[in-house]
């Protein structure tokens, strides 16, 4: 029998127009809280909502709003100045992935008394200001896990970082956020999603757990590409995608990304270039190079993209997965390709360089090495 150790939040809330149940839970916390967010989102009231709803339930806001692509590391310092200053007693994270991770270190600098530096350099911090997540997007993937991924401006990379355990006390996670994307963000949000279930099926710290959530999750995620593409205007794919993100985070809680999520994410660091339309590139590649690692999920892989499979451990039917894959790309008004992206070859050198320290890696079957990091982005290219 297998083991595993599962850490999720306290509380998490999930659906449509769940957003008000945020004001109860953070005044469960105390009655000052700092919003962590990106300017953007005062589109669509995003931000005066959540303010409103705080503060009908006597909770006093002060609001950092002012991140941007390209914020530097150090500005996880001056936030959590400024959480100290105002003695705020709860922080949340309002946004997409980046936003969270710099939320989620800000949560741990303010209260450990440390310096954004301090998690780069690998110490982890002991405590944590109370954090709650509130993702505008059903891209999610460490939201059950104590990481974080942060741009290192100085040294022109992207950093994971460690924090403190227990750091995410809650979760809302409200499918009305996912109706305000556009619909080629929605999509390439899917296959970002979906690089991240694949190899968090294939990965060998996987358990029976793990395995049903994600290969669920592929499932999911492939028919809501499908449905979006279809009619992207029928919000219904939004929420399969939204749900199937939470049930990709949920396994990705006892296993982890590997190739794909750490060369994403080190583009995305060197680059500042959209980290899921990356993801969606690199997904295919991917999927080869996990393929002979362990034909039979391979085989389970093709199976959950709707390829016909004769025998679902037959090596025959494993490289059907990547040609499934290939087959949703060709109906994604996506870029196909990195070169795409305005990038060459030797730029995505650089990137795969970076990717080498990125603690992902041991998520891979059989390891990893540089050259096999090389190879796959020019294969990409």
């Amino acid at each position: 029998m297998q083991t595993f150790s599962l850490r999720v939040p306290s509380s998490i809330v999930f659906g449509q127009d769940v957003l008000p149940q945020l004001g109860q839970i953070a005044r469960d916390i105390g009655t000052r809280a700092l919003i962590v967010s990106e300017s953007v989102l005062h589109e669509g009231q995003h931000i005066s909502r959540v303010v409103e709803i705080l503060k009908r339930s006597g909770v006093e806001t002060m609001i950092y709003d002012e991140l941007m692509p390209g914020s530097p590391a150090s500005t996880v310092d001056d936030i959590a100045s400024l959480a100290r200053a105002s003695k705020a007693q709860s922080v949340i994270g309002l946004g997409g992935m980046r936003v969270l991770s710099i939320a989620r270190c800000v949560a741990n600098v303010a209260a450990d008394r440390k310096r954004i530096g301090d998690l780069m350099e690998g110490h982890v911090p002991g405590s944590s200001i109370p954090y709650i997540e509130v993702p505008s997007s059903y891209r999610n993937h460490l939201l059950m896990r104590p990481e974080a991924v942060i741009n290192d401006t100085l040294a022109g990379r992207a950093r994971m970082v460690h924090i403190a355990p227990g750091t995410v006390q809650a979760a809302v996670i409200d499918t009305a956020f996912t109706q305000t994307l556009s619909s080629k963000y929605a999509l390439a949000a899917i296959m970002d999603t979906l690089l991240a279930a694949v190899e968090g099926y294939y990965a060998p710290t996987s358990t029976m757990f793990s395995d049903t959530l994600l290969l669920r999750a592929t499932r999911e995620l492939h028919a809501a590409a499908l449905a979006g593409v279809k009619n992207p205007s029928d919000g219904r794919f939004r929420m399969q995608a939204a749900e199937a993100g939470l049930i990709t985070a949920m396994g990705l809680s006892v296993t982890g990304q590997g190739i794909g999520g750490g060369l994403a994410y080190a583009i995305n660091g060197r680059f500042s270039l959209p980290k899921s339309w990356v993801a969606g590139i690199l997904l295919p590649h991917v999927v080869e190079f996990l393929t002979p690692r362990n034909v039979e999920k391979a085989a389970r892989v093709a199976a959950a993209l709707d390829e016909p499979v004769e025998r679902i451990i037959a090596a025959d039917d494993a490289p059907r997965a990547a040609r499934g894959i290939r087959k949703l790309l060709t109906q994604l008004d996506l870029p196909p390709r990195l070169r795409d992206l305005d990038v060459t070859v030797d730029d995505l050198s650089l990137a795969a360089e970076d990717a080498t320290d990125f603690p992902l890696l041991s998520n891979v079957p059989g390891g990893v090495s540089g050259a096999d990091l090389q190879q796959l982005v020019a294969a990409a290219f």
